[in-house]
């Protein structure tokens, strides 16, 4: 904590447990009125009749007892701490001044904060420190049965809770100044945390949600206030809470827009139906980005993470990106799952785009339709860049790298039964569990992606694909590269992928995320820019 410029006789701290300390060594104060005794003295600086102290601490006692009971009271704080702690006059008691309070000081510091300009330096230090200090619980622990001391207690905290509210604003408004947003995120989850029905707070928070381009961020702040009012009062947001997010997510839906200057989706007519894609960027090369299971095209470049990757290879590339047949924006009805049916996928839309030939990127099961393609159709394919990807999608006597069938489908079943949340980010992208602004996004993706029943056609299919017998056809380039950490597919699974493909460049990386567009991103773009760089021999 930040120090004081006098020493005093003794240090008293009320946020969280109480404790005293007297030049350095911690003091034991005897019973918890002894503990509330002080604290209340020290915060309430005028002097306090002895019969309203009585009366406080002990409210089921008669005035006499309660007095009597006091004057003891005093007496064993003052022989414990060895010094002369309460003042008085008549009968009036006041706290000595020798002692020091840890909320008179947080009080102080935040009143002042609050009253400059802004924060800088040592003062955004300082108050980054008391923060984390004052959002404990005032006297922790502190109870015995007094309603009246207990009502004292409850009010003092509302007070304080407020200066902890136009502190923290300070430090979000300090923070937010200086391009440090994910801090001045976490600054402004706490600024909610103080009173989870207080729309400014939510504002304040999706507003530095738009600053990130998270518009699932802004999304989540809303909806979890909404949810907080109905279900607490049975009321909407108000009108300045409602206008502040139709005006973020407008803004953010034309900077995602204008960002990567994305065309309107197109449709290609594919085997089983038509299938949505989307061309990025004007580069000398095309780069077919294959999908994993769940994607929607929209949706996902609304993801700052993900669109900056594909940001990253718009240089070198055109980018193709496409929802698979049954996923999507794509036709739902009568789509299979084989890597058969995505590689006819990917031709269609080579041939609708007029592109004769292309790299594919292939993440996951979306790595088994770029192969398959690749095999069959070598000429359309300069090279392959797997990523997480995989052979065979169960268990086989000779294949010990992937779930036995029956595990996986009660894998499966568990996903279906979870549809519609933040399903399965634990596995595939365990750096972001815990992100609420993520979780958001990918409900909300799974949601537009596939409904359960498309999920269960897709799954299976990857369970009861086997590719290994035709890798040894693949005749063109392959980069194969896998995070060691991989907790979706195996990296023994990436490991063997690339033994079997004649000629594959293998690259280990670091990392648990199963997603390409999480984690350590950038060695994954530099593993591809490296690959097709037109010197490559």
């Amino acid at each position: 904590m930040p120090s004081h410029p006098r020493d005093p006789v003794l240090e008293l701290q009320v946020f969280g447990v109480p404790s005293a300390v007297l030049q350095g060594a911690e003091v034991r104060l005897p019973l918890q009125r002894a503990v509330a005794l002080l604290a209340y003295l020290a915060l309430n600086p005028q002097p306090v009749p002895r019969g309203h102290l009585a009366t406080l601490l002990w409210p089921d006692a008669d005035e006499r007892q309660g007095r009597t009971r006091l004057r003891r009271l005093i007496y064993k704080i003052e022989e414990a701490v060895g010094a002369k702690l309460l003042c008085a006059d008549g009968d009036y008691l006041t706290l000595a001044q020798a002692v020091e309070v840890d909320a008179l000081r947080f009080t102080r510091f935040a009143r002042e904060a609050v009253a400059a300009k802004g924060l800088e330096g040592d003062a955004l230090l300082q108050a980054r420190q008391w923060v984390a200090h004052a959002r404990r619980p005032l006297l922790q622990g502190v109870a015995f049965g007094s309603g009246p001391f207990d009502d004292w207690l409850a009010a003092i905290s509302i007070e304080l809770g407020r200066l902890l509210g136009r502190l923290l604003e300070a430090v979000v408004d300090a923070l937010s100044a200086r391009g440090e947003l994910a801090q001045a995120l976490e600054f402004a989850e706490a600024l909610v945390a103080l009173d989870v029905y207080r729309e400014p707070s939510y504002v304040l928070l999706m507003q530095l949600h738009a600053r990130h381009g998270h518009a699932a961020g802004v999304e989540e702040a809303y909806m979890r206030c909404a949810d907080m009012l109905r279900a607490e009062f049975g009321i909407r947001p108000g009108p300045k809470m409602e206008s502040a997010y139709q005006q973020l997510t407008e803004g953010l839906r034309h900077l995602a827009s204008s960002r990567l200057q994305r065309p309107a989706v197109r449709f290609a007519q594919s085997g089983t139906g038509f299938v949505a894609y989307t061309v990025l960027g004007e580069g000398p090369q095309t780069l077919v980005i294959s999908p994993g299971f769940v994607c929607q095209i929209e949706i996902a470049l609304e993801r700052p993470q993900f669109s900056a990757f594909v940001e990253a290879l718009v240089g070198r590339f055109q980018v193709i990106l496409f929802d698979r047949g049954g996923v999507g924006l794509s036709e739902r009805l009568g789509a299979t799952s084989t890597p058969s049916a995505m590689a006819d996928d990917i031709a269609a839309i080579l041939d609708h785009a007029g592109v004769a030939k292309a790299w594919l990127f292939g993440s996951s099961e979306g790595g088994l339709g770029a192969t398959r393609l690749a095999i069959d159709q070598p000429q359309r394919v300069h090279g392959l860049c797997l990523f997480g990807s995989l052979a065979r999608g169960s268990a086989a006597p000779d294949y010990p790298w992937a779930l036995p069938a029956a595990s996986y489908d009660v894998w499966l079943q568990r996903l279906i039964a979870q549809w519609g949340g933040p399903v399965g980010i634990e596995t595939f992208a365990p750096s972001e569990k815990d992100n609420l602004a993520f979780r958001a996004w990918w409900s909300r993706i799974v949601r537009h992606a596939a409904s359960p029943g498309a999920l269960q056609t897709i799954l299976a299919g990857l369970r009861d694909t086997d590719m290994r017998a035709d890798l040894h056809r693949i005749s063109i380039p392959t980069l194969v590269m896998h995070r060691r950490g991989d907790k979706a597919v195996r990296f023994a699974a990436g490991e063997h992928l690339a033994r079997s493909i004649p000629g594959a460049v293998w690259r280990s990386l670091e990392g648990e995320d199963h997603f390409w567009w999480c984690g350590d991103t950038g060695s994954v773009i530099r593993e591809i820019l490296a690959f097709t760089a037109p010197t490559r021999p």
